[in-house]
């Protein structure tokens, strides 16, 4: 049997950081094996956890001696958003709540002290990655992420705060491909009986075209539409490879989320605008040509250049029906199947 190589400890990085981070977490989430409090404390050293043994009372009051200025990271309403602080007025010290949202709420309700403190928030630049835990709400992230975000905004000289989100996204990796190289037990799927229901017959079209997409939030509003902004497409039959960068039709994108996806902002302008990115497309693939993509959100980003009647396919559904399994990530199937790059 392959042994299990999840432990991260030897790489994670190191972040000294000028503002002190206190981390008040409820008990429950102090067992939970994918809790994010513990890369705060290992990664930053000028951090320090307290879980709040709720006891056989679950009385979760835990006083700590913090600071003055010490400022509470929880949305409170009267809470100042840390975008608007002016370099004065930062605290020096952090206060975070960890655990769920319930857990949270709990956690300020029973300690009054908190509340006699200032309180302050964020609005996160990009959704959370924490794909194994479900958030309540969009803007809803995890407390590495959390802290991270918090740090850009009262120390953004500070370098190396992106790796403590990638080793975090690198436990998520992880967790994810190993939880899907597991065998299942119980209950599972019988094989297709019937070859047609196994693979569409879209894949052995030699104009069959698949491409990958990549979308963006206008000024990083969760509650705004994603616009397409790259769509990179490959001839399954001769190989050959279209690009095209399309220029956002209103607001930009973060800086962050273009920094995120490895696009210039010189790029983006001179790209092009929907109409002539979907001829150009549209010259090049052919008439008819069948597109697919490995997941249904690059499918569905990417309509806005197909015309109606295109055939699709979602080639991440082919993989599940055909191997009767989860597919996990792309780059896992690749390395699963033996392919070639």
């Amino acid at each position: 049997m392959r042994p299990l190589r999840l432990c991260l400890c030897g790489g994670l990085p190191t972040v000294p950081t000028r503002t002190r981070i206190v981390v008040l977490q409820h008990p429950q989430e102090h067992r939970h094996p994918f809790g994010s409090a513990r890369f705060v404390r290992l990664c930053l050293p000028n951090s320090e956890l307290h879980v709040a043994y709720g006891g056989l009372t679950g009385d979760l009051l835990t006083p700590i001696d913090v600071p003055p200025d010490t400022a509470v990271l929880y949305p409170h309403p009267r809470a100042t958003d840390l975008a608007a602080l002016p370099a004065a007025a930062r605290p020096g010290t952090l206060l975070v709540l960890d655990g769920t949202w319930a857990h949270a709420k709990r956690l300020h309700a029973m300690n009054p002290w908190l509340q006699r403190l200032r309180h302050v928030r964020f609005v996160p630049r990009v959704p959370s990655r924490y794909r194994i835990r479900r958030e309540p709400h969009a803007d809803c992230v995890s407390t590495i992420e959390a802290t991270v975000e918090a740090l850009h905004l009262l120390e953004p000289e500070t370098p190396g705060l992106e790796a403590l989100v990638a080793a975090f996204e690198r436990m998520i990796d992880q967790q994810v491909e190993h939880t899907a190289s597991v065998p299942r037990t119980g209950r599972s799927k019988r094989e297709r009986q019937r070859e047609a229901r196994r693979l569409s017959p879209l894949l052995a079209d030699p104009r069959l075209v698949v491409a990958y997409a990549e979308s963006s939030l206008p000024g990083g509003d969760e509650s705004a539409e994603r616009q397409l902004v790259q769509w990179v497409a490959v001839q399954t039959g001769g190989g050959e490879v279209f690009e095209a960068l399309l220029r956002p039709r209103g607001v930009w994108p973060t800086d962050c989320h273009l920094e995120h996806m490895g696009i210039r902002p010189g790029e983006l302008a001179a790209g092009h605008d929907e109409a002539a990115a979907r001829a150009a497309f549209l010259a090049w693939a052919g008439p008819g040509a069948p597109v697919a993509t490995w997941t249904r959100s690059s499918l569905d980003w990417g309509r806005v250049l197909l015309p109606p009647g295109t055939p699709t396919l979602v080639l991440k559904t082919q993989y599940c029906n055909l191997r009767n399994r989860a597919a996990s990530f792309l780059e896992s199937v690749v390395a699963r199947e033996g392919l070639a790059t």
